[in-house]
């Protein structure tokens, strides 16, 4: 088996939504030295002698990242996303805590209630309105009333509008909010409902690869004094190595991205509607129409429910076309979850996504042939082989 021709990239067009393009700086960054070495310790007990300054990177990443996010602290051991959802929960909750999370069926993460249970906690799921896609505040409301949570963990998975972080934070004055925002961390710059560190959230936290650009990782920011000496003191004893070439890559996105950040979110946002719009002018059934589709970089579709969970999927992949299908929250249907960020990464824009709307209805309403289709994608993807706002 040739496993690197196998890594190599093909031409394709990238329509999942937890994946994104690395700039070639912070790929180089990956492949350096640094990523089987540690950074300088020097403890009374411990001295681990670095002699390459790695400990600088991991300072000027956690400037960087206080800085892109206008944050008091950040952290950047996390190793992904998920690690960081559990630092976070087993940091902040207690056994026997009560914590209110988002169900899956509501676009929440499969993992966290196992997670709470894990850790001895008692959780139960956040009121959601399945005709608004939002967090009902009333009925949350009402609930931490009579449940009185420690901890309400956000962790928005599948998610087609952004959650009103100040709305949430009144419903639920006392409790320790966290929003875990892997998917939506790199449109947080053009989103100032949802971005609140004073007032409404005490943690912002996810993965690093999904709308923000950088490698698989994770990283966190608050504004919380309390909060920020409570995860120094714990998280040695959660992450004993920050892998430093992923901190030098997460470094190196952070700055590349800083003078665009605002620009690429919006962008993102905007390709997500063109597209969305463009689908259901084709004959697709597109989620969210009574709020103009959609308001992060998400689009979802749903499938006629004769039709097995995979089946787009499966012929949209034989076309060289990367997307998912799940479960949407919006009708508890199969459907596909597509995302636009990478095509945004890569410089595409209105024009582009009205292409990948007739690709995709050829494919999937037209029954074109999935294979004879592969030559006008890589038509398209060579148009764009360069990363964009990595200035």
């Amino acid at each position: 088996m040739d496993i690197q021709s196998l890594l190599n990239a093909r031409e394709s067009l990238n329509l999942f939504p937890t994946e994104n393009r690395m700039s070639p700086r912070a790929l180089a960054a990956l492949a350096s030295d640094a990523t089987n070495r540690y950074p300088l310790l020097d403890l009374p007990e411990i001295f681990l002698g670095d002699v390459m300054g790695l400990e600088q990177v991991r300072d000027e990443c956690v400037d960087l990242a206080r800085e892109f996010f206008g944050a008091e602290y950040a952290f950047v051991p996390f190793l992904s996303g998920l690690q960081t959802m559990h630092s976070v929960i087993s940091t902040l909750g207690y056994v026997g805590c009560r914590v209110l999370i988002m169900s899956p069926a509501c676009g929440g993460h499969y993992a966290t209630g196992p997670i709470c249970e894990q850790y001895g906690y008692t959780y139960s799921y956040i009121p959601f309105d399945k005709s608004t896609l939002l967090i009902d505040v009333e009925a949350l409301s009402e609930m931490v009333s009579t449940v009185k949570p420690h901890l309400i963990y956000l962790d928005i998975s599948s998610a087609i509008r952004l959650p009103r972080s100040r709305d949430i934070r009144a419903a639920a004055p006392d409790a320790i909010i966290c929003l875990d925002a892997s998917h939506i961390l790199g449109l947080l710059p053009a989103a100032p409902e949802t971005f609140v560190l004073d007032g409404a959230l005490n943690t912002c936290s996810g993965s690093t690869h999904k709308t923000f650009p950088g490698p698989q990782k994770g990283l966190l920011v608050t504004n919380d004094d309390a909060v920020a000496e409570t995860l120094s003191t714990r998280l040695p004893f959660s992450v004993s190595s920050a892998h430093m070439g992923s901190v030098g890559a997460l470094a190196i996105t952070l700055e590349e991205l800083m003078p665009n950040k605002t620009r690429y979110a919006e962008n993102i946002m905007a390709n997500a509607k063109f597209l969305a719009s463009f689908l259901a002018t084709s004959g697709f059934e597109v989620s969210g129409q009574e709020f103009g589709f959609t308001e992060t970089h998400q689009v979802w579709i749903e499938m006629p429910a004769e039709l097995p969970l995979s089946e787009w999927g499966k012929r949209l992949a034989a076309a060289n076309i990367r997307s998912t299908t799940v479960m949407l929250p919006s009708s508890g249907r199969p459907g596909l979850r597509l995302g636009v960020q990478e095509l945004t990464r890569v410089g595409m824009g209105k024009d582009e996504m009205g292409s990948v709307s007739e690709l995709l209805s050829s494919i999937l309403l037209k029954d074109a042939e999935p294979a004879s289709l592969r030559s006008e994608v890589a038509k398209i993807a060579n148009q764009f082989p360069d990363v964009c706002y990595a200035t």
